[in-house]
C-alpha cells in the first residue's frame, strides 16, 4: 500500500497540484501578511511624523539662517491628467466672432497684481478655467505679436455675457460651443467698433509722435471713455511693462490686421482666457507671491503661425520657516497626507477591522441574557455580560455577498480551498488509474494462462468497478479545475488589475509628498543653535527615545511591505503558471490556457520582475542611518544626564558640608567668622576677652569643603562640554541625517512608481 501512495505521489499530474496547493497556500499567507505589514506601514508613518514633532519641540532654539534659500513648493495635485488643448484660432475663425464683452466699470475693477520684482524671467499668461459668471478677472501680461515688439503691455477687465454659451470664449467657441446666428445688431456694434478702433489708432499713433508710449484700450459697443479714463486703464497694466520682451508672442502679422480691425478684443483678456472659455480667478492675483507658471502648450515645428498659452498643471509657491518645528510640522503634515495615500490599498487587501467585520454579515449572532432574548445582526451589547452567544449562517446574506461580488481574501480562500479539493481529486483519480493498470496486468496474466474462470471473472468486474470510478473521479477533477480556471478569470484577474493600479496611485500620491518633504527638509541644513548652553532635560531624552522607536518601526515596516509584497506577487506567479497546464489529458489544452490566463501570467511575471528590480536596500538603509543618528544623539544625551546628576550629587554634598560647617561655627562660636578660634565664653564679656588660638579646629573640614568645591566646578565644567556637544552633535546630525533618509524614500517611491507604470500598461489587455 505504501509503494502505490509513493507512485501516486510521483505522478506528474499529482505533482503539479501539490505545487499549485503550496503556491496558492503561501499567496493566502503571503497576503493577510501584506495586509498587516502594509497597515503597519501606513500607522508608522503617523507615529514617525507625531515623534519628529516632539522631538523639535523640544528645541525650540535650532532656528533657521536667514541666509537659507526659501523652498519652492509645487502645490499641485500628485496626479492630473492633461487638459486637452484646443487648435489655435485661424483668421476665418477670428474674423467672424461676436462682438467682446464690455468693460466692467472703474468701481467696480480690482487692483492690478504687483509688478514682477524678481530678475528672473516672469510668469507666462495664466489660462485656468473661472466661474461663467464670477465679476472679477485677473490681469495677466500682454502677448505682443512679431510686428510689434516694442509695444507696451496691454491689459482689461472682462465680464463675460451671461446670455449664451458662445459669448464666454473670446478665441475659441466654436470648438465646444455652436455659434448662434448673428443679428442686425451684431453688424451694428461691429460698425461702432471698427470706427473705434480707428479712432484709438489716431490718438495712438499722435502720442507716439510726442515720445510717449501708451497701450491702447479696447472699447466695447455703446461706452466710449474719455482721456482720463484711458490713462487710469494704463496705470492698471503698467505693472507688466518692466519685461515687455518676455511676454512677445509668436503671432503673425495677419493676425495683428485682424486685431486692427477687430480693435475691441483685448489681447489680455485673450491671454487669460481658459481652454473651455473661462478667465483666471482672482485668488492667483491675490496671492502673496507672483511665481512662475510652466508653460505647456509651445509653437508646433509644423510653423503654425499662433502660439497657444494655457495654465499651468501646477502652482509654485514659496515657503521659508523660522525653526525646526516649523519644519517637521509642514513635513508632518505630509506625512499623514501620504498614510491617507494608502486608504484606498487596504479596503483591497482588507487591513482595517471594520473590513475584517464587514466579512461576517452572513452570521447572524444571537446574544443570550438572563432577562431577554436579543437577536441582531450588529454587535452591540448590552450592559449586562450575556449568558452565551451563538452564531447562525444566513444564507441570504451569503446570496447577497455574491450578488455584490467577492472581496480579494474571499476569493484567493475560495482558491485554496479549491485547489486542496482538486488535489484530493486528482490523487484519489491516479491512484485508481494504478489500480486499474494492476488488475489489467493480472486479467492479461489470467487469459495467458488460462486458469480458473472464476478469478478471471472476478477481475474483469473489478476493472469495470475501477472504470466506472475512473469516469467519476475525473469528472470530479474537471468540475473542480473548471471552476478554479472561471474564479481564476473572472475574479481573480481583475482584483490584480485593480490592486496594481491602486499601488501606482499610494505610491505616486506619496512620492509627491515625499518630494515635497525632500524640498522642505533641504532647510535645516541653514540651521543655527542660538542657545548653545540649554541643558537636556527627561522630556527631551524621553522625546528622542521615542523618536527612535518610531523610525526603527518605520524602517521595519518598510522591509516587511517590500518583502511580502515579493512573496504575494511570487506566489501567484508561480501558481498560475502552474494553472496553464492541463490536469486531464482527456480536456484540450485550450480550455487551460485562455487569452486572460496567459495575459495574466504575464502580467504577474512582470509585476514580480518589477518589485524584484526595486533598489529598496538603499531606501533601508538610509532609514536605519537615520536610527543610528538618532541613537547617537540619544546616547550623548545620556551621558550629558548622566554628568549633570553627577554635578547635582556633587552640589548636594558641598551644600551640606557647607551648612553642617556654618552650624558649627554659629553653635559655637555665634559667628560665621572662617579664621580663628574663640573660646566658650568669650563672646559676651567684651573684646578684652576675645582671644584666638594659633590653630584652627575646623580646618580640616574647610580642606574638604575646598575640595569639593573644585570638584562641583570640574563637574560643572564637564557638563557644560557634554551640552556643548549634545547641542553640535544634535544639530550635525539632524543636518545630515534627515535630507537624506527623505531623500533616498523620495527616490524609492519615484522608483515604485516608474515600475508600476510599466506593469499597469500591460494590465489592457488583462482587462
Amino acid at each position: 500500500m505504501g509503494c502505490t501512495a509513493s507512485k501516486v505521489e510521483q505522478e506528474d499530474t499529482v505533482r503539479r497540484c501539490k505545487e499549485r496547493r503550496r503556491h496558492m497556500k503561501e499567496a493566502v499567507a503571503s497576503r493577510q501578511q501584506l495586509a498587516s505589514a502594509h497597515a503597519d506601514y501606513l500607522r508608522s508613518l503617523r507615529l514617525t511624523a507625531a515623534a519628529l514633532s516632539r522631538f523639535a519641540q523640544g528645541h525650540p532654539s535650532l532656528a533657521v539662517s536667514h541666509h537659507t534659500a526659501p523652498v519652492l513648493l509645487t502645490t499641485a495635485a500628485p496626479a492630473l491628467a492633461p487638459t486637452p488643448t484646443p487648435p489655435p484660432p485661424s483668421s476665418t475663425a477670428s474674423s467672424s466672432l461676436p462682438p467682446p464683452t464690455p468693460l466692467l466699470p472703474k468701481h467696480q475693477q480690482a487692483p492690478p497684481p504687483p509688478p514682477p520684482t524678481q530678475s528672473h524671467q516672469p510668469p507666462p499668461p495664466v489660462a485656468v478655467r473661472a466661474p461663467r459668471g464670477g465679476p472679477r478677472r485677473l490681469k495677466v501680461p500682454h502677448i505682443l505679436s512679431d510686428s510689434s515688439v516694442a509695444s507696451p503691455a496691454r491689459s482689461s477687465f472682462r465680464k463675460p455675457v451671461v446670455g449664451t454659451p458662445s459669448s464666454s470664449s473670446a478665441w475659441d467657441w466654436e470648438n465646444f460651443y455652436p455659434p448662434s446666428p448673428p443679428d442686425s445688431e451684431f453688424f451694428d456694434r461691429r460698425k461702432a467698433d471698427l470706427e473705434e478702433a480707428n479712432r484709438l489708432r489716431e490718438l495712438e499713433e499722435e502720442e507716439k509722435a510726442r515720445g510717449y508710449l501708451h497701450p491702447h484700450h479696447l472699447k466695447e459697443e455703446d461706452e466710449v471713455d474719455d482721456d482720463d479714463d484711458e490713462r487710469e486703464e494704463e496705470m492698471h497694466c503698467g505693472g507688466w511693462e518692466d519685461d515687455d520682451d518676455h511676454y512677445a508672442s509668436t503671432t503673425t502679422s495677419e493676425t495683428r490686421s485682424e486685431e486692427g480691425e477687430m480693435g475691441n478684443r483685448s489681447e489680455c483678456g485673450f491671454a487669460a482666457r481658459s481652454e473651455y472659455g473661462g478667465t483666471a480667478p482672482s485668488e492667483y492675483a491675490a496671492a502673496p507671491l507672483p511665481l512662475p507658471l510652466r508653460r505647456r502648450d509651445e509653437r508646433s515645428e509644423a510653423g503654425d503661425s499662433s502660439s497657444t498659452v494655457t495654465a499651468a498643471a501646477e502652482m509654485r509657491m514659496v515657503i521659508r520657516h523660522r525653526t525646526l518645528a516649523e519644519i517637521v510640522a509642514a513635513i508632518e503634515e505630509y506625512f499623514v497626507k501620504a498614510a491617507e495615500a494608502g486608504n484606498g490599498v487596504s479596503e483591497l487587501l482588507e487591513a482595517s477591522r471594520a473590513q475584517l467585520d464587514r466579512n461576517f454579515r452572513q452570521l447572524k449572532k444571537t446574544v443570550y441574557h438572563s432577562n431577554s432574548l436579543l437577536s441582531s445582526l450588529s454587535s452591540t451589547w448590552t450592559s449586562k455580560p450575556p449568558l452565551a452567544v451563538r452564531y447562525k449562517l444566513d444564507t441570504n446574506a451569503l446570496e447577497m455577498e455574491s450578488m455584490e461580488g467577492k472581496s480579494h481574501g474571499s476569493t484567493l480562500e475560495r482558491l485554496l480551498a479549491w485547489e486542496k479539493k482538486l488535489y484530493q481529486e486528482v490523487k484519489a483519480r491516479e491512484s485508481v488509474k494504478i489500480e486499474h493498470e494492476k488488475k489489467l496486468s493480472t486479467l492479461q496474466s489470467l487469459e495467458y494462462r488460462g486458469r480458473d474462470s472464476t478469478k478471471l471473472d472476478k477481475t474483469k468486474a473489478s476493472i469495470n468497478k475501477l472504470q466506472s470510478l475512473i469516469i467519476v473521479t475525473s469528472q470530479a477533477a474537471t468540475t473542480t479545475s473548471s471552476a478554479i480556471v472561471r474564479v481564476r478569470d473572472n475574479e481573480l484577474a481583475p482584483q490584480l488589475v485593480e490592486l496594481c493600479f491602486a499601488l501606482l496611485s499610494m505610491w505616486r500620491s506619496m512620492n509627491h509628498f515625499h518630494e515635497i518633504q525632500n524640498e522642505i527638509v533641504q532647510q535645516v541644513r541653514g540651521l543655527v543653535d542660538n542657545s548653545m548652553a540649554e541643558s537636556t532635560s527627561d522630556l527631551h531624552r524621553l522625546a528622542t527615545r521615542d523618536l527612535e522607536a518610531a523610525v526603527s518601526a518605520w524602517h521595519s515596516n518598510f522591509n516587511r511591505l517590500i518583502k511580502y509584497q515579493r512573496d504575494y506577487i511570487r506566489a501567484l506567479y508561480g501558481w498560475l503558471k502552474l494553472t496553464l497546464f492541463q490536469v486531464d489529458s482527456n480536456i484540450p489544452q485550450e480550455a487551460y490556457t485562455s487569452l486572460i490566463s496567459r495575459e495574466l501570467t504575464t502580467f504577474c511575471d512582470e509585476w514580480k520582475q518589477a518589485l524584484d528590480r526595486l533598489p529598496d536596500a538603499s531606501a533601508s538603509e538610509a532609514i536605519k542611518s537615520f536610527v543610528n543618528v538618532v541613537h547617537v544623539i540619544y546616547t550623548k544625551q545620556a551621558e550629558e544626564m548622566k554628568i549633570k546628576k553627577r554635578t547635582e550629587t556633587y552640589s548636594k554634598e558641598l551644600e551640606k558640608k557647607t551648612n553642617s560647617l556654618r552650624a558649627i561655627e554659629k553653635k559655637y562660636y555665634q559667628s560665621y567668622s572662617m579664621v580663628g578660634l574663640g573660646l566658650p565664653g568669650s563672646g559676651r564679656d567684651g573684646i578684652e576677652s576675645h582671644s584666638f588660638d594659633a590653630r584652627d579646629p575646623l580646618a580640616e573640614k574647610k580642606t574638604e569643603i575646598a575640595q569639593c568645591r573644585r570638584k562641583v566646578e570640574d563637574e560643572m565644567t564637564r557638563h557644560a562640554k557634554a551640552v556643548e556637544v549634545t547641542r553640535s552633535m544634535t544639530l550635525n546630525n539632524i543636518q545630515t541625517g534627515l535630507p537624506g533618509m527623505f531623500q533616498a524614500i523620495a527616490g524609492f517611491s519615484g522608483t515604485v512608481v516608474e515600475a508600476l507604470d510599466v506593469v499597469c500598461r500591460r494590465a489592457g489587455s488583462v482587462r
